[in-house]
């Protein structure tokens, strides 16, 4: 017989893995209903004009972060918002349900102010189980529209009651008989309050009918419905639904009018009516999420003063969208770990009562009350999601985790990180974040030095703050795990840099940072335009089995299988993928590229902040699977100086970005021959414009530029085009159609950029002059290039608009940028002015160096 042991582990462990049983929530919205829906509604009871103050309450402000874990997403209403945009309704329901562990929703589908209900079994695919939960004013409240409706189509002037009576019986007795109902619901309390008539009045209620009855005809604008608020008329319905509920056995659920299904603030008054009474339970619905953590946990202890464990049931209350599901349940499960916990600790419970007191709220309570007879169905090996990366930082010590590094990129492209062990991340990093000095934001690659006029210096530090929703095990170092860092201004009463402490967000946010340049700037795009962005990358690479010279490891052509079988290619390639999807990161395809040694990785597009984390964790974990398997993986964009069969090709890092206008029902649509919309063609018109000074952030080494040039397939004339691979910029259609045969799924894919480039920097500057392209309504002045530019005579390239080449220097590239307003104004000043010091500098050591000497130093740094 296998002994169970019962302690602290075992009491988290049934808390974060046992299934839930819903108690009480409504439908969700359908797809179409759901868009005008705001997020807001899951936080708030407040609607119209008073919900806009919801996102100053610590119920929003706590749901943000929670759900920021599940979007992966920085903790921002408008990032959540972006994330979901570009999500259909049942992804969303999808990933908003999955982490739950609601196995069976029992639906109030009386809540439908805002129309459009999905119907009851539609919820089973997001859950095990769903039923019917019958809400007796809305039955009676259609039983008298009806009637009332028919009667004022005649001359008939008296009604018999039993008109109204016998239907409604008769529609109670058919739903208290069907299997997907278990229980009926009143809302007594909001129409006329719970000091209810127990002894019926027929009299009374047939006169009351006939009242409403009148005062319905000499209505103005009769809308399909009516509102019941006659305490008579509800007093007699009630009484006749009870005593239908009593001879099916069935419950009847009761609003009971507080601020909350759990009688908030009566909350100590309801767990004595359930302690004396025994047909009376309390429903935990609405707390979760509509009140402060400690809120939640006060009321909680408060309820299990009095209150038997048996009559406690778990419910969200959950409404019209996902993420009001998600947010009750998991702080559900947070508040009962907490006070359980401590009421061990205490000496109020056993180890053993306590974990039996879970699965009694969570299922076992509703299991029995509504006969559904399930069987729980165990969340396996997955330990549930906390904004605080707590049950992740324990999931991660019990994989072995010992470290975590803490990952930044600075401007040159390098990726930097300090490791700290894991319970020093966990009680001290993870909140007052860690120290560095702020040079460290602005260092060549060639080596550790200051270069001048970068805007720092060896004076001052900053913080390295962990965005938690990026904290990932690395597969391939399994002692390690990864977290990106914002950089943050650290301010004491002593820095002399700052002086006064301010410890606004503004203040706090450093204007060195990539990862903030890049957050800021598709936030304003979504505030400013309403669009949100989303970004694919091609991760080429060579595998060298020497890197003195540089050797690669095999001579095969593009996409050859012989590049599988004339070395441990294919071993290494698979580890990649592997470990890659390990982490999160969804890989498309890949294969062999052109050149000696060279491979591709496609990974599959993500929004703005959350695709350049991952191509820094792409880069990394193709670096260092590499590294274990005895070879180099190297992504300098030319390695090559001798011409010949695959090896004049070059080694790019292009960047797919497409957009969506939020707000479909503004978007224009016109006739242009490209089919693309009005902001779309003003997008590639603004890159184009501010192309040359892109080239800074896209092309940043002097050896960068040896890959743009003719017939490089990275485009070497200012251009763009459809399908056209010899233009820096290439429209790409999907084959999706869409009505009158029109395309619905288009990118640009922007070939020009290589992998030594920062990817928060160049994504930014991408969308800020794609963007400052649909602001000041820049217009496409040429065709697509059909042809291949190179191939045109000077002439030919005239007539066809394409006049400009791509910059062929770096020096160059940095001169568009310092005079380029709109990009300064976008990124900001300081980081522009940080950049180009570390650029100039890192040229100025460049052009010291033997072609030998350049190669050697970039295969170090990329």
């Amino acid at each position: 017989m296998t002994n169970i042991v019962y302690d602290r582990e075992a009491l988290l462990r049934t808390v974060s893995t046992f299934p839930l049983i819903d108690n009480h929530c409504h439908n969700l919205l359908t797809s179409d209903a759901s868009l005008i829906c705001p997020l807001e509604v899951c936080f708030s009871k407040a609607r119209g004009d008073a919900l806009k103050d919801a996102s100053q309450t610590s119920a929003l402000k706590r749901g943000v972060r929670q759900l920021a874990e599940v979007y992966n997403c920085t903790p921002t209403l408008d990032n959540i918002k972006q994330v979901r945009d570009l999500m259909s309704h049942t992804d969303i329901c999808k990933t908003c349900f999955e982490p739950t562990g609601i196995q069976c929703l029992l639906l109030d589908d009386g809540l439908d102010a805002l129309g459009g209900l999905m119907d009851v079994q539609n919820h089973v695919g997001f859950v095990d189980v769903a039923r019917r939960i019958v809400r007796i004013e809305s039955i009676a409240e259609k039983i008298l529209y009806d009637l009332a409706t028919s009667v004022a189509c005649t001359d008939q002037k008296t009604l018999n009651f039993a008109a109204f009576e016998e239907p409604l019986k008769k529609q109670l007795e058919t739903y208290a008989k069907s299997e997907s109902v278990v229980a009926f619901k009143s809302i007594a309390a909001y129409r006329s309050g719970l000091n209810i008539d127990y002894v019926p009045n027929a009299e009374a209620a047939a006169i009351a009918l006939g009242n409403f009855i009148t005062s319905f005809e000499s209505l103005p604008d009769k809308k399909g419905s009516v509102r019941l608020v006659n305490k008579v008329l509800i007093d007699h319905i009630l009484n006749l639904a009870i005593d239908i509920a009593v001879q099916h056995d069935i419950p009847i659920q009761f609003n009971t009018g507080m601020l909350y299904k759990y009688s908030y603030p009566y909350s100590r008054q309801a767990g004595y009516l359930a302690s004396v009474y025994s047909n009376v339970y309390v429903d935990t619905g609405l707390v979760f999420p509509m009140i402060s953590a400690s809120g939640q946990q006060a009321i909680l202890r408060e309820l299990l003063e009095i209150c038997p464990s048996n009559k406690i049931l778990f419910s969200t209350d959950g409404h019209y969208l996902p993420e009001s599901f998600y947010v009750a349940a998991i702080q559900g499960r947070e508040a009962l770990s907490k006070v359980l916990l401590e009421s061990v600790e205490n000496g109020e419970f056993s180890y053993e009562e306590a974990i039996k007191i879970v699965k009694q709220i969570m299922f076992e309570n509703s299991n029995t009350l509504y006969k559904l007879k399930l069987t729980p169905k165990q969340i396996d090996k997955e330990e549930y999601k906390d904004t605080s990366g707590e049950q992740r930082i324990i999931k991660l010590k019990k994989m072995g985790v010992k470290s975590i590094r803490i990952g930044f990129m600075e401007c040159s492209n390098q990726y930097r990180f300090h490791i700290v062990p894991i319970d020093r991340f966990k009680n001290y990093v993870i909140d007052s974040g860690l120290t560095i000095a702020r040079v460290l934001t602005a260092l060549p690659y060639y080596g550790d030095v200051v270069p001048d006029n970068a805007g720092v210096d060896a004076t001052g530090e900053v913080l390295l703050r962990p965005d938690l929703s990026t904290l990932i095990h690395l597969p391939y170092n399994p002692k390690h795990a990864n977290v990106q860092a914002f950089f943050e201004n650290k301010f004491t009463p002593i820095d002399p840099q700052f002086g006064k402490i301010d410890n606004s967000p503004d203040s706090l946010a450093f204007p060195l940072c990539p990862r903030t340049c890049l957050k800021n700037i598709t936030d304003s795009a979504r505030k400013d335009l309403g669009i949100t962005f989303l970004i694919g990358t091609e991760f080429e690479f060579v595998l060298l089995k020497d890197t003195t010279p540089p050797v690669p490891v095999d001579d095969t052509p593009y996409s050859s299988a012989n590049a599988f079988r004339v070395s441990n290619s294919a071993e290494i390639l698979d580890r990649m993928v592997e470990s890659l999807q390990e982490q999160g990161i969804e890989v498309e395809r890949f294969h062999s590229e052109g050149g000696g040694g060279q491979f591709e990785i496609d990974t599959a597009p993500e929004t703005p902040l959350i695709a350049a984390d991952k191509v820094v964790v792409t880069r990394q974990t193709i670096y260092d699977v590499a590294a274990q398997a005895g070879v180099k993986a190297t992504f300098v964009p030319k390695l090559f100086k001798k011409q010949g069969l695959f090896l004049l090709v070059g080694t790019g890092a292009h960047v797919h970005i497409s957009f969506k206008e939020i707000d479909k029902s503004q978007k224009i649509v016109d006739d242009h021959p490209s089919g693309l919309s009005p902001y779309e063609r003003s997008f590639i018109a603004g890159v184009l414009h501010h192309i040359k000074a892109i080239c800074a952030f896209a092309l940043p080494t002097d050896l960068s530029y040896t890959r743009t040039v003719d017939n490089y397939w990275a485009g070497s004339w200012i251009c763009w085009s459809v399908e056209n691979r010899e233009t820096p910029i290439r429209v790409c259609y999907r084959p999706k159609n869409g009505p009158n045969g029109r395309y619905l799924d288009v990118h640009f894919e922007h070939k020009f950029v290589d992998a030594t480039s920062n990817p928060y920097l160049v994504i930014s500057a991408l969308i800020a002059s794609g963007v400052d392209g649909i602001k000041k309504e820049m217009q496409l002045t040429t065709n697509p290039m059909l042809d291949n530019p190179a191939s045109l005579s000077n002439e030919e390239r005239m007539k066809k608009g394409v006049t400009g080449k791509m910059p062929a220097s770096l020096p160059d590239t940095l001169k568009a940028l310092k005079e380029d307003k709109a990009l300064i104004n976008a990124l900001g000043e300081p980081i522009i002015r940080c950049y180009t010091a570390v650029k100039e500098e890192e040229h100025k050591y460049y052009e010291t160096l033997t072609y030998d000497e350049q190669i050697e130093i970039l295969l170090k740094r990329y």
